[in-house]
């Protein structure tokens, strides 16, 4: 059974206003009241003690570690001499009209910027799932104001309110998620963006994003005066696809020739000075069985030598040098990067060039459908835009 003396730290209710204490079905269960003292009627503004009558409320102070723990507060009401206005007394453990305790409903608030479901935190709190869904729905997280001078932007799988995808803005350099869009829609990104003042979009000197060209468009027409930066990651991820579609066209032949070559995706992706022995010659086999193959990794390797490279010019020249090499091995696989490369040839240079990078965008979008598999979807957009935002002020480092 709880201990009086925790009471005060943990529920703001001191031992002294505590009369009867007794366990119900796992339910423990205080009596509670006040001592008499003069009270200030709100209506006329004049001091009394003179006492009406008493309710019994019935106060939800959540769970403890055997059970949960319910108040049976005898609350008395204050007449006044004056004016005859009756009134209740103040008390600092519940608000008035309410069920749930002060400090209970703080627990509520502070378990809705956890990655937890709201059966989790009704359960915890000792309250309906609808009365955490009606305080999540009273959160209202206003959009940003202004726009920090790098800003990341992705798209991600919600699944909210009929909508498929929907848009996260962050901030890389504060890892901090700036709002999120509730669908993917250009126009709609149009008229968010347009909102902000001109003097706001112009601050704007550096937007990070995947090769969406839509993206792209809107970025270039509401900021002109931003850089596009591609992602890295993104980038060489398109290089490492054309690589394993290689890998799978020649699979049968590799496979035919010898089944122990048949287990080869992670030695293709390995870095050549990672490589064992045994790797090593299980590679040296494979490129003499697959030709096309060995000019896929080799461009791959090539490719990757662009992290060697500074400077800007130096970049680009690079760039140029391995689209020359892509055409001329004859590889289907490949033979998007000379449209998309080209057209993407600026922000892909700054990708190398500048430090920024869509890392900390895409570790939010994990957490944000980490969020949404436990709680087995949220449909509500409102209440699920307040989650992430809530979970992102959480995690954002303090400084």
């Amino acid at each position: 059974m709880p201990t009086k003396d925790y009471t005060e730290f943990l529920h703001n209710i001191k031992q002294e206003y505590i009369t009867n204490s007794y366990v119900v079905n796992d339910t423990f269960v205080f009596e509670l009241e006040l001592p008499v003292k003069e009270h200030t009627c709100p209506q006329c503004h004049h001091t009394t003690k003179r006492i009406k009558d008493y309710r019994i409320r019935t106060v939800k102070f959540g769970m403890i570690q055997c059970g949960t723990l319910i108040g049976k507060y005898r609350q008395r009401r204050y007449c006044c001499t004056h004016c005859g206005h009756a009134f209740s007394e103040q008390n600092p453990f519940v608000r008035k009209y309410m069920q749930i305790s002060i400090t209970n409903l703080a627990l509520l608030f502070n378990k809705l910027n956890e990655s937890i479901t709201y059966t989790s935190i009704a359960h915890t709190c000792n309250v309906s799932i609808t009365t955490v869904l009606r305080y999540c729905s009273m959160i209202h997280i206003p959009k940003p104001n202004i726009l920090p001078p790098v800003i990341g932007i992705d798209e991600f799988k919600g699944n909210a309110e009929g909508q498929q995808y929907q848009v996260n803005l962050t901030n890389p350099d504060t890892h901090e998620i700036l709002d999120i869009l509730p669908k993917r829609d250009t126009h709609a990104l149009l008229r968010y963006f347009a909102s902000f003042k001109r003097s706001v979009r112009l601050a704007v000197k550096y937007i990070v994003m995947d090769m969406s060209l839509q993206f792209k468009r809107i970025m270039q027409a509401l900021f002109p005066h931003a850089h596009i930066v591609c992602d890295r990651y993104h980038v060489c991820r398109l290089v490492d696809w054309a690589v394993e579609r290689v890998r799978k066209r020649e699979q049968n032949k590799i496979f035919s020739y010898s089944r122990m070559l048949k287990q080869n995706k992670r030695i293709l992706m390995k870095r050549p000075e990672s490589l064992t022995d045994t790797e090593s010659i299980k590679l040296c086999e494979l490129f003499r069985v697959s030709p096309d193959l060995k000019r896929a990794y080799t461009l791959k390797l090539v490719f990757r030598d662009i992290f060697k490279t500074y400077g800007k010019e130096q970049i680009t020249r690079h760039l140029k040098h391995w689209l020359q090499l892509v055409k001329t091995s004859g590889l289907n696989e490949f033979n998007n990067f000379l449209h998309s490369f080209s057209a993407w040839m600026p922000q892909i240079t700054n990708a190398f060039l500048l430090p920024y990078s869509n890392g900390y965008t895409e570790g939010s979008n994990n957490k944000i459908k980490v969020l949404k598999r436990i709680s087995y979807g949220l449909r509500h957009f409102g209440r699920f835009r307040v989650r992430i935002l809530l979970l992102s002020k959480k995690m954002a480092p303090t400084t």
